[in-house]
């Protein structure tokens, strides 16, 4: 059954971010459900851009929620493996491995739109994202029936390298659109044996980390909430992370699909959960 367009929102604001940004395009064979090698990058230095989105005084007052912190109205994926904690949508799971791709998806569809979320997460895996302009598959894609078809904002790690704010092409052309150079890192708590917790890298957290069992109560996590920030106008995309512009993007291929739904990922792998909260979408003309 199709469902509406979200399309209520003014012209996008005009002005213009003051920091230069290495653009990447990483071209792998896909992300799938493990790990890659690391592949070579080819860089280019971008030019200052315009910001397609509004100021945060306009998103704030303007946007909204998608998640009101309590039921999963208005989205739809395996119940199993996403649940509702301190008013977060919390994916995975820390007792067990993620045998595949999960995806908690809206059942509204987007066009041109500012949407924002925080993401935390914690335990081993460190491979989530969220899916926009995307779809389920049908029989005729030969896709499996729990993946997404669409673009992703990744949030992460990948082959030991941070893919934090990375724009990927999930079950399509399986490969990196743009990559942010110099990566994007987050903090991690390691828990350390009877010492209780201490801060570590990332990479640290990733080298140190034992598997985890069910009576495990400390595990590795950020430190602090990111903020992710996708704008989506026409065939132009922008990634950002903590006000830090990661991605700025315009498809060139014709057929590529610009409405669809947005929806949040654990990726398949190690014990793990990425955690998303203050879900808040604002339309643009």
């Amino acid at each position: 059954m199709s469902t509406p367009v979200l399309s209520s929102a003014k012209a996008p604001s005009a002005h213009v971010t003051a920091a230069l940004m290495l653009a990447v395009v990483w071209v792998t064979m896909g992300q799938g459900t493990q790990a890659q090698d690391q592949p070579k990058l080819a860089t280019t230095v971008a030019e200052p851009v315009e910001d397609l989105g509004v100021s945060d005084e306009e998103f704030k007052t303007r946007s909204r929620s998608l998640f009101d912190g309590q039921i999963l109205a208005g989205f739809e994926g395996d119940a199993s493996w996403f649940r509702i904690e301190d008013e977060s949508i919390v994916a995975g799971r820390l007792d067990q491995p993620i045998p595949k791709n999960q995806f908690l998806a809206t059942t509204e569809k987007f066009d041109n739109f500012e949407f924002r979320a925080e993401i935390r997460m914690r335990g081993e895996g460190r491979n989530a994202g969220i899916q926009f302009r995307s779809r389920r598959p049908t029989k005729r894609d030969e896709v499996p029936s729990h993946e997404m078809i669409g673009y992703q904002a990744d949030a992460g790690y990948s082959a030991e390298r941070s893919i934090w704010g990375a724009l990927y092409d999930e079950s399509r052309r399986r490969r990196m659109l743009q990559l942010p150079e110099p990566p994007f890192e987050v903090e991690w708590k390691q828990p350390a044996a009877g010492q209780g917790t201490a801060t570590k890298t990332s990479e640290q957290a990733d080298q140190d980390s034992q598997p985890a069992t069910p009576e495990q109560t400390d595990r590795p996590e950020q430190t602090d909430w990111v903020e992710m920030r996708i704008v989506c106008h026409g065939p132009r995309i922008q990634i950002s992370l903590n006000g830090i512009q990661t991605v700025d993007y315009i498809e060139t291929e014709e057929g590529i699909p610009q409405v669809g739904v947005i929806a949040l990922q654990i990726h398949s792998g190690k014990p793990a959960e990425a955690w998303y909260r203050n879900l808040r979408i604002l339309g643009l003309d």
